[in-house]
């Protein structure tokens, strides 16, 4: 499967696509049963390297990326069941904001020694545990898909019949702004893209499956998530973001993308300087 919207883009590296299926592709990455990892290098590779990448609900990385994924809410029994009281502290500021600092240092025990320091401080990716049980219990949109595997690959793999769930472009800041632009043009009013300040993995998968939910779904702007990047570091360039859009929303830019604003002057002109280093 190709894609005109990529191509007029001048993108580096083509995009991504994330499909279910109950297949196993042969030869693809994929993280060892019940290892505990980031996703997001796995999506580097993907995305750089040309690679396969599978997941299912033995091997999803972590909590976060189970849901991401769509093998349902993964927080509940997190860390051996610490669960949602532990998760909540590790999102605020680690021990400190844990109501039982004894029993969560505990947990952090038996997390891998290059970890436990992250854990002990937390992520302070929320202002409050109240907060960070909202957005695990009520905020984060959760899907329990039916087929087996989770599959990132190259959109030119994709064979003739399959429909992926999901594409999604990695692009430097002048591409994402052709991208909001095309978005723009295609849905009707001012909010074309929805920015959750999340995992980068749910960025990619979460809120892009509750997006395509929608009749007149949006696009999610991703990789603003500080630990994805710090995980994944130089595969991906630094000045890189994701761009995922349901299926359906693709197709709607495939057929904007023949004749729009990446063939106007003011879009040529910028990409022409930006090719000869400007």
């Amino acid at each position: 499967m190709k894609s005109i919207t990529a191509e007029k883009l001048r993108l580096d590296h083509e995009p991504v696509a994330i499909l279910w299926s109950n297949t196993k592709p042969e030869g693809a990455l994929q993280i060892k049963p019940h290892g505990q990892s980031c996703i997001m290098p796995f999506f580097a590779q993907v995305a750089m390297k040309q690679k396969t990448a599978v997941f299912d609900r033995e091997s999803y990385g972590c909590p976060g990326a189970r849901a991401g994924l769509g093998f349902g809410n993964g927080y509940y029994d997190a860390f051996g069941g610490a669960g949602i009281e532990f998760m909540s502290a590790f999102f605020v500021k680690g021990a400190e904001s844990s109501k039982n600092p004894e029993a969560y240092c505990a947990t952090v025990q038996h997390i891998p020694e290059r970890e436990r320091a992250k854990f002990m401080q937390g992520e302070r990716l929320h202002r409050n545990t109240e907060k960070a049980k909202r957005f695990m219990t009520a905020d984060l949109p959760i899907t329990d898909i039916a087929e087996k595997y989770v599959i990132f690959t190259p959109l030119s793999k994709v064979k003739p019949g399959e429909r992926p769930v999901v594409v999604v472009f990695v692009a430097d800041p002048l591409q994402i702004t052709g991208l909001v632009t095309l978005v723009g043009a295609i849905r009707e009013g001012t909010d074309p893209v929805r920015v959750p300040p999340m995992a980068a993995c749910q960025q990619i998968g979460a809120f892009v499956y509750d997006e395509a939910k929608s009749e007149h779904p949006r696009a999610v702007l991703g990789y603003t998530d500080l630990a994805a990047r710090a995980n994944v570091g130089k595969t991906l360039p630094g000045n890189m973001f994701t761009f995922a859009v349901p299926f359906s929303l693709f197709e709607e830019m495939e057929e904007e993308a023949q004749d729009g604003v990446f063939d106007g002057p003011i879009w040529k002109g910028l990409a022409q300087k930006s090719s000869d280093g400007g």
